[in-house]
């Protein structure tokens, strides 16, 4: 008789237990792996449509995958040993590839920023005689502008004024915290500092020590919430301003070929009278200012 040939049943037990943990790593890999994908899907949904997509099917299905890979965990902790520490291990290696996923794109949310860049022809008479620069940064709570005056007057190709000024402002949740200008006005250099101080502004003009309202702002003009600073200092001299607000009403104007629905406002100190503009605003943005000269000329600021 020929022997029939002898089972390892304990052999064959183990094949059937590896293969079963084979199984149960690949399952678990591949809710990993389904997981990821799900979460940048649901990353991209929420970018497209900010918090109303919190509940998208793309949210849901990336949940899912992360209850699903949960439930695979569950139900063999209590099993072998073994594919418990390579279900762990694996489990391990899907939370860093996670974590790597989301760092970027935390770090380019974080790094976003909106920028504005402004320029306007300064004319007087309908000779072109200088530009404003303004560029504005905000980015959460932090919002930065920088502002770049350059004005020269000629009078039979000599060069009769001169007036040249910078400013730094840095505004932190709608309150000026950092301020920083240099003027040249035709020779009579100015130089201003504002810090932030426990509540109030420490200014520094031209080596003069001034406490300020924490409320106090430059009138710099860049904005239309600029506009209503009504406890101000000017931009080049550092000067105390008192400013009153009157709304001249709509006003439609064409300027470079563009035509602006705006609206129509007049600035002026009440403590001297010294400083006064007028702007007009189409919508939020500053499309042009007026000033009148100490020679009653007029002088317009107008967006390129």
């Amino acid at each position: 008789m020929v022997e029939s040939p002898q089972v390892d049943t304990n052999r064959v037990a183990s094949i059937q237990c590896r293969c079963m943990d084979v199984r149960m790593v690949v399952s678990v890999v591949c809710a990993a792996f389904q997981a990821i994908v799900e979460h940048a899907r649901s990353d991209r949904a929420a970018d497209a449509g900010g918090a109303g997509l919190q509940n998208s099917p793309a949210v849901f299905r990336s949940r899912s995958q992360f209850v699903s890979l949960l439930a695979l965990l569950r139900c063999n902790v209590t099993g072998n040993p073994q594919t418990t520490v390579v279900i762990m291990r694996t489990i391990a290696l899907f939370l860093t590839l996670l974590a790597l996923s989301m760092a970027p794109a935390s770090a380019d949310k974080a790094a976003a920023a909106v920028k504005i860049h402004k320029v306007f022809d300064i004319v007087r008479g309908g000779d072109k005689i200088g530009t404003d620069t303004v560029d504005i940064e905000r980015q959460n709570d932090t919002t930065t502008v920088k502002i770049k005056t350059d004005v020269s007057v000629k009078v039979l190709f000599i060069e009769a004024y001169r007036y040249e000024h910078s400013c730094n402002e840095t505004w932190k949740n709608g309150q000026l915290i950092a301020f920083k200008s240099r003027t040249n006005d035709n020779g009579t250099k100015h130089a201003i500092d504002v810090t932030a101080a426990p509540g109030k502004l420490s200014m520094d003009a031209d080596g003069r020590q001034i406490d300020l309202p924490k409320t106090a702002a430059p009138e710099s003009l860049w904005g239309k919430d600029a506009i209503h600073q009504f406890d101000a200092f000017e931009p080049d001299t550092g000067k105390r301003l008192s400013i009153q607000v009157t709304d001249l009403g709509n006003e439609t104007l064409t300027i470079h070929g563009v035509t602006h629905e705006t609206q129509h406002y007049k600035i002026a100190d009440t403590l001297t009278g010294d400083f006064a503009r007028e702007v007009w605003f189409d919508g939020d943005v500053l499309v042009r200012i007026k000033v009148v000269g100490s020679d009653n000329s007029v002088i317009l600021s107008d967006l390129r």
